[in-house]
Formats: structure tokens, C-alpha cells, sequence
């Protein structure tokens, strides 16, 4: 069921210009079902809130029930008395109170999302049926795919913001990319404008484009995260006297040098933790962890182990 008032001019312009600023909903829970994630309601929340409100738009979301059915209506309302309504029912497994309340959240969440027009990164069952494993990092298209022309909407504030913010927490992106081979330069390189030539900037790239490399850097943001989790694994820092090895003690270190590579993406994450007036990792820092007073006498083991420990804040 779908109901609307009787003009929709006044919201209608304003949704448009709220979806012009809508970011992709960011897929932050995991389905245990289908080895998936998803975007929660707080994540389609998150990125439609602040559009919506600086353009007089507004959401309700009240429950109802149908029999052994339970639904959402949602409202989307403008400043000017304009709205439009729609109904969305689900039949929970079980009727407890549980599975209503999850049932209820599951319709807010495609409901709100639908209105407003938030696209999650990818759903719950389209992912499921690529087997969890999507094609690229972050479900990203290859650049060349992602087409600018002269009609195109060009990347918002917000887009620019959260792709430096990510920028600085990738191992290896961080830093001032002054050259072509610099990751986060390459990577907008890969990048067309509309008159063919690369984007240099942030700025030049689309709405699309944007988008697109968004989920290219959280890929690779996961990624190495992932990595780092598995390397913890695999070496554990011992807790105690126990005779594994504690910080700044590499029982089986080869003693194989770091190469430049390796140490400048850890000077970078250092750089990204403790801010621009650091001076080679603080040597405090790497006394107490690694009992060398400066970057370069890290072995490539040691180094690996800073950067572990740089990326997940552990420097305290």
C-alpha cells in the first residue's frame, strides 16, 4: 500500500537534493547464516540522517500487525506538509518476542532504506549467492568501468572527507601523495574525467566514482586488517614468562633487514597515530618494544610487528 499527499512538488525537490549528498550504507554486521555482511538499520540511519534533515526531510517508522504478521509503516514527510507512505510486512518464524522485534527491525531497515533511496554496498541474499566472496575488494568496479561525463554529479563533501579519513588508515596510503606511484595517487589516476584525462584530486572524480573507490579503500582497509589478525595469530605475544616471546623479542627472527617499502609504510602509520611531529617512531616507543633506537635497525620481522601494532592502535 502505497499513499501520498495530493502535491509532491516541494518534496520531490527536496529528496533529490538529499540523494545528491546519500552515501552507500556501509555493511558493518555479519550474517552467520550465509558468511555475509550486511548494513544494519543504525548503518542506513547513518547515512541518509544528515541529508535528510538539511533538505526539511523527516522519517516515521510505527508499527503494525496483520494476524500472525507484524510491518512498518513509513512516512516520509517535508517542512511543507508534503509526504508520502508505504506499508512493508514480514511473518516472523516464531512469535516471540524476539523474532517480532527482529522482524520489525528487518522491515524498518529495508523500508527506511527504499524510501530514501540508501543503496548498501550489497545485500544480505545478493551477496549470499556469490558465495560471500565478492570479485574485487569491497565489491568495487574496476576504475575503467566507472564512466564520467560533462551531465555527471561530481563526489560531494562528504565523499572527499571520508575517502582522506580512509586514506590516512591504510597501511601504505598514508602521507603526501607527491607522486604517481604513491597508492592513494595511483589509485585516482586509474580514474577518468569527462575530457578523458586522469583525476589528480579528490575533487575531480564523480559521484560515482567516488563511491566506487569508497569501497575499493575499505576493501583494502579489511583486508590488511585481516592479514594483521591472522599474523597475531600465528605469533602471539606472550603475556607472561611462559617462553614465547614478548615484545621486542623475536625468538625467530632472521634478522632479515626491513626493506624501505616495509619502513616507510611504518613510519606512515606512526605518523598517523602520534601526528606530524613525530621523529622516527618515537624512540621510547620502539626501546620499550623492539629495543632499537631507531627505524632503520627494525629487521623486517620487528618492522612487520611495529606496523601490526601501529594499525590496531596498540602503542600505549
Amino acid at each position: 500500500m502505497i499513499e501520498t499527499s495530493q502535491d509532491l512538488g516541494e518534496l520531490a525537490k527536496a529528496l533529490s537534493a538529499a540523494q545528491s549528498e546519500i552515501m552507500a550504507a556501509s555493511k558493518d554486521r555479519q550474517n552467520p547464516f550465509f558468511n555475509s555482511t550486511y548494513a544494519t538499520l543504525a548503518s542506513v540511519w547513518e547515512a541518509c540522517r544528515g541529508p535528510l534533515t538539511k533538505n526539511g526531510l523527516s522519517v516515521a517508522q510505527l508499527p503494525v500487525n496483520d494476524n500472525a504478521r507484524v510491518g512498518i509503516v513509513t512516512t516520509l514527510m517535508h517542512a511543507s506538509g508534503q509526504w508520502m507512505r508505504s506499508v512493508l510486512f514480514a511473518t516472523p518464524e516464531k512469535q516471540t518476542p524476539q523474532a517480532l522485534g527482529s522482524a520489525l527491525t528487518y522491515c524498518r531497515r529495508y523500508a527506511l532504506a527504499a524510501v530514501v533511496g540508501v543503496a548498501p554496498e550489497d545485500d544480505d541474499g545478493d551477496e549470499a549467492s556469490h558465495g560471500g566472496k565478492p570479485a574485487i575488494k569491497g565489491n568495487a568496479q574496476p576504475a575503467r568501468n566507472v564512466k564520467a561525463d560533462n551531465n555527471a554529479l561530481m563526489a560531494n563533501a562528504t565523499q572527499v572527507q571520508q575517502i582522506h579519513i580512509l586514506k590516512e588508515k591504510i597501511g601504505g596510503w598514508t602521507g603526501k601523495a607527491d607522486h604517481d606511484k604513491h597508492p592513494y595517487r595511483a589509485a585516482l589516476l586509474a580514474y577518468k574525467k569527462a575530457d578523458g584525462q586522469p583525476c589528480t584530486s579528490s575533487k575531480d572524480l564523480t559521484f560515482e566514482q567516488a563511491s566506487n573507490l569508497l569501497k575499493r579503500m575499505q576493501g583494502t582497509f579489511d583486508a590488511q586488517a585481516t592479514n594483521l589478525a591472522k599474523n597475531e595469530a600465528q605469533a602471539p605475544i606472550a603475556g607472561g614468562m611462559n617462553g614465547e616471546r614478548e615484545p621486542g623479542e623475536d625468538d625467530d627472527d632472521t634478522g632479515e633487514v626491513a626493506d624501505a617499502g616495509l619502513l616507510q609504510n611504518v613510519r606512515e602509520a606512526a605518523v598517523s597515530v602520534w601526528g606530524k611531529k613525530v621523529k622516527d617512531l618515537a624512540p621510547q616507543w620502539l626501546q620499550r618494544e623492539f629495543g632499537v633506537e631507531s627505524a632503520a635497525a627494525l629487521s623486517k620481522m620487528q618492522a612487520e610487528r611495529a606496523l601490526q601494532m601501529l594499525l590496531k592502535g596498540e602503542t600505549l
